[in-house]
């Protein structure tokens, strides 16, 4: 799992769920020592649930869509999700089955494959490259964390020298060097929020390029244009600031999901104004069934908009979703023992939806990254 571009096995799919587990009493201290206005939405306490949620459903999704999937998985592996192709990507040592995720790259992808039994036991891994439509991935460098440089035409990387030294550099996605390797923390977090790659460190968020400390927050979960998403517990309201003016506000949580779960996943629409947040539970009301609900929240007018066909009864485990470059909002899951591609475009009252084949996903890792249309290289 690449959760806003943080990639470490840390993050992947056993802290997912360890971290949807944080206790109700932490987001409520949090909520009840904040003086700031709460505007919006309702609180999980006030909204309980009247209904279970069902699997993720919706209208069948007919026609052509012209969207392919680079599916994290050991190997990788390419879902043309028309005619349901599945195509694998070489040029990886997957021996093992290792963790391994994707992320997007502007118009190609990245693959972080962890290097977890190195005998020197410094964190590594190695960053490859796929290029949009391709079969095969070209390695890039080795590092530890990866998130994309704002032009879509590098990474920025952070690697350990040693145990107790790391650099900071960006590389070109064709293997040259843009920025000179600089000294971090190693504490530091390199993370991509959405719009932009940024360092966290400590509470702080660091501006890459300048240094510039662009917020104080407890947990960066989303950055839209100029704006902004933290959160500081689980359940408790979100803050959603404007860099620009500084200007703070505080938003409900707006889900009937809480239980012992919350905050989850994020993901910014490319050059859009949505991002859809999503809030789940890996024990709802206490039993066996995973759910998810997802909210789309527009930063301008801090307004909520719930997604249709919401919650859904997930595998949060292989459950994730991301914007495609058209605007819209792609999600693979696994629901009621069945893959499925569930797709939704902005002012369409319904979730399309359709059943695929897919193989068994053993890396660790719900990502994937869309694209839209035939390339070249797809060509025959």
């Amino acid at each position: 799992m690449c959760r806003h571009g943080v990639i470490i096995p840390e993050i992947l799919v056993i802290a997912r769920l360890v971290t949807l587990l944080v206790t109700l009493a932490t987001a409520a201290a949090a909520a009840a020592s904040s003086p700031a206005r709460i505007v919006g939405g309702s609180s999980p306490a006030i909204m309980a649930a009247s209904t279970q949620p069902k699997p993720l459903g919706g209208v069948p999704l007919t026609g052509s869509t012209g969207l392919r999937l680079l599916v994290a998985n050991a190997p990788p592996f390419l879902l043309d999700v028309d005619t349901g192709r599945i195509t694998h990507i070489s040029g990886l040592n997957v021996r093992g089955h290792p963790v391994l995720t994707v992320l997007a790259a502007g118009k190609d992808a990245i693959v972080w494959l962890c290097c977890c039994a190195h005998a020197t036991k410094i964190p590594r891994a190695e960053i490859y490259v796929v290029r949009r439509g391709a079969k095969s991935a070209t390695r890039l460098a080795t590092a530890w964390e990866v998130a994309p440089a704002a032009d879509g035409l590098a990474v920025w990387l952070k690697a350990y020298a040693d145990a107790r030294h790391c650099i900071l550099r960006e590389v070109a996605l064709d293997g040259s060097e843009r920025q000179s390797p600089r000294p971090v923390p190693c504490s530091t977090q390199l993370i991509d929020a959405g719009t932009g790659a940024v360092l966290i460190e400590g509470r702080a968020v660091v501006d890459l390029s300048t240094g510039e400390t662009l917020l104080d927050a407890n947990r960066l979960w989303a950055m839209v244009g100029d704006f902004t998403v933290t959160t500081e517990g689980s359940q408790g309201p979100l803050t959603l600031t404007d860099l620009r003016s500084g200007e703070r506000w505080r938003l409900r949580y707006p889900s009937r999901i809480g239980g012992q779960g919350g905050t989850d996943e994020a993901a910014v629409q490319r050059k859009g104004q949505l991002v859809a947040l999503s809030f789940s539970d890996p024990a709802y009301q206490l039993s066996g069934k995973q759910v998810t609900d997802v909210w789309l929240l527009d930063p301008a007018v801090r307004r909520f908009r719930h997604l249709p066909d919401m919650p859904a009864a997930v595998s949060l485990k292989f459950t994730s979703m991301s914007w495609a470059s058209d605007g819209r909002l792609v999600m693979l899951a696994e629901t009621d023992q069945r893959n499925v591609v569930a797709v939704w475009r902005p002012g369409r009252q319904r979730i399309s939806v359709r059943p695929m084949r897919l193989p068994a996903r053993n890396s660790g890792s719900d990502a994937f990254v869309v694209w839209v249309g035939r390339s070249v290289a797809m060509k025959r």
